[in-house]
């Protein structure tokens, strides 16, 4: 059985949202959308404050995608390793014990991988097994976990470090005026998390049980990105919350039977947004107090996609407000679309 040993987060300077917003004002003045509507949004996503790579200037210019992803790497590794180091203190782990890096993330595309300059940067061994993960959104940070369980199944003795690094806000293009991107400018975020994850037993922590992926069929269109000259164009479709009220359940009910998990006690679901966590919480039948860790990361950093559910995670095993043999579930929805589903016990 896999335990959670330790998790980190880390996140660049925080703006609060009153400033994006008048950035946004600015931004999308001479487009065709009802601004004076459209701005309230920044109120309604109960977002206070995000973290941002760069400062709030740098998105009222144009940049190439070419530039962008330089940026992405540049960025990435520096957050990677920032939010790695933390881990491996708190874990009290040297970088040689790491058998296994997975490392998630949407937001750019290099080769050789982030996982390959990380094994320099980190001074992980040279035979540490690289499992990059690219395109899984604010789905990939539950996926990565999955895939860290089942790859201790085949390794029992190894010990995984997951990493989920993304710089959303990076993407952002200034010429397109479209509600969706004026929609993504509202909500994402950039920063990182890990978890480290191996089959020694932790007191106080969670045992990783079972794992499902869920995709619904002529979904490709819901959310993603397009390749312009310019960047990632950003694909968010808005009835993404009414996808979850009618096919969620489904997939919980199915997972449940499947794992023969008779019930839920904690939940720790990604927080995709204001109107996702309570189309949750509709389709669930639970009270916004069972997703309050859920809400103080979307508070406090908006929607950060594959690290988000760490963040969540991390406050969880901190707070540590949980008795031992307790049953969970870990829950987040990404491009596909996709469901990914990770059951846990407390210990």
């Amino acid at each position: 059985m896999s335990y959670i040993q330790a998790t980190a987060t880390f996140t660049p300077k925080k703006i609060p949202q009153i400033q994006t917003k008048a950035i946004a004002n600015e931004l999308f003045k001479d487009s065709n959308l009802n601004l004076e509507k459209l701005l309230q949004v920044f109120d309604n996503t109960k977002i206070e404050s995000r973290p941002i790579l760069e400062t709030l200037e740098f998105y009222l210019k144009n940049k190439t995608f070419c530039e962008k992803n330089s940026l992405f790497l540049q960025h990435a590794l520096s957050l990677s390793e920032s939010v790695c180091q933390d881990l491996f203190q708190k874990a009290q782990i040297s970088p040689e014990e790491i058998d296994a890096i997975v490392v998630v993330t949407t937001s750019g595309f290099v080769t050789p991988t982030l996982d390959a300059r990380l094994i320099d940067i980190l001074n992980l061994r040279e035979d540490a097994l690289r499992v990059p993960i690219v395109g899984l959104g604010c789905a990939g940070g539950v996926y990565g976990l999955s895939r860290a369980r089942e790859l201790l199944v085949v390794y029992p003795t190894w010990k995984i470090l997951l990493l989920c690094v993304e710089t959303c806000t990076l993407t952002f293009r200034p010429n397109d005026k479209s509600k969706t991107n004026f929609i993504a400018f509202s909500l994402f975020s950039d920063g990182a998390a890990c978890a480290l994850i191996s089959n020694e037993y932790k007191k106080n922590s969670i045992s990783l049980l079972a794992n499902k992926t869920y995709r619904l069929p002529n979904s490709s269109r819901v959310m993603g990105w397009d390749v312009e000259e310019d960047g990632l164009k950003v694909v968010f479709d808005v009835s993404i919350p009414f996808i979850i009220k009618k096919h969620f359940q489904k997939f919980y009910k199915d997972f449940l039977a499947t794992t023969n998990l008779s019930k839920v006690e904690h939940y720790i679901f990604h927080p995709g947004g204001r109107k996702v966590l309570e189309a949750i919480e509709e389709v669930l039948n639970i009270s916004p107090k069972e997703l309050d860790l859920s809400y103080k990361v979307l508070r406090e950093n908006g929607n950060i996609s594959s690290p988000t559910i760490l963040f969540v995670l991390d406050e969880f095993l901190r707070e540590h407000k949980f008795m031992p043999n307790q049953t969970g579930l870990l829950a987040a929805m990404g491009p596909g679309f996709s469901t990914e589903l990770l059951s846990f016990k407390t210990t």
